[in-house]
């Protein structure tokens, strides 16, 4: 009988054990998903507040639009607006994937691959979206001078002169902080879940 009994008391004290391993993994888990959302989410702010910034001008231009009265005005005005419509939709529909991995649901090794893919693709986005802003910038000094001062930059090149090449300047240097931020969160939040590895 006291064979039993201590048998009895042993396989209760392995159930509470294992249930206590399922918890602390499950709280483990609960807490990296979560900090792996927080240093997503400082990628995602900025990025929407920009997204706002860019409707606003399409709002703006699309209001304004008969203003642009010769055709390389106009089409000026369209790129402009094409671009600040599909580059921010491009950037927040990659965070969206990065941010949608359920650590809970994948394995380790899945939770990785999925993050290192999505963070290709969300850097690939944002370096061509470096590049596009330098011909964005230039159009948007074309249209909104025409839009807002009636000057045409086409025939008034000496207002070209300075605005664009400082402008340029000051864009390079955001535009370089800003991906040197959003790599090294990427990055973070890679180191986040390789934490599982332990």
């Amino acid at each position: 009988m006291e064979f039993q009994e201590m048998q009895s008391l042993w396989e209760n004290m392995n159930q509470k054990v294992d249930q206590q391993k399922i918890l602390t993994d499950k709280l483990i888990i609960d807490m990296t998903q979560e900090r792996y959302a927080n240093k997503l989410r400082s990628i995602s702010i900025p990025e929407s507040i920009s997204t706002l910034i860019c409707l606003a001008v399409i709002i703006y231009l699309i209001s304004n639009f008969g203003l642009l009265d010769v055709w390389y005005l106009q089409l000026s005005g369209a790129i402009t607006i094409i671009s600040c419509l599909i580059l921010p939709i491009l950037s927040l529909k990659s965070i969206k994937k990065m941010k949608t991995i359920n650590i809970s649901k994948n394995t380790y090794r899945e939770s990785l691959t999925k993050h290192a893919k999505e963070k290709i693709k969300f850097m690939l986005i944002q370096k061509i979206s470096f590049y596009v802003s330098f011909l964005v910038l230039i159009l948007s000094v074309i249209v909104f001078g025409k839009i807002m001062k009636d000057i045409d930059v086409f025939t008034m090149t000496e207002k070209l002169n300075w605005l664009v090449p400082s402008g340029i300047g000051v864009l390079y240097i955001f535009t370089k902080w800003v991906l040197k931020k959003y790599k090294k969160a990427t990055t973070s939040a890679n180191n986040i879940l390789k934490e599982l590895e332990g």
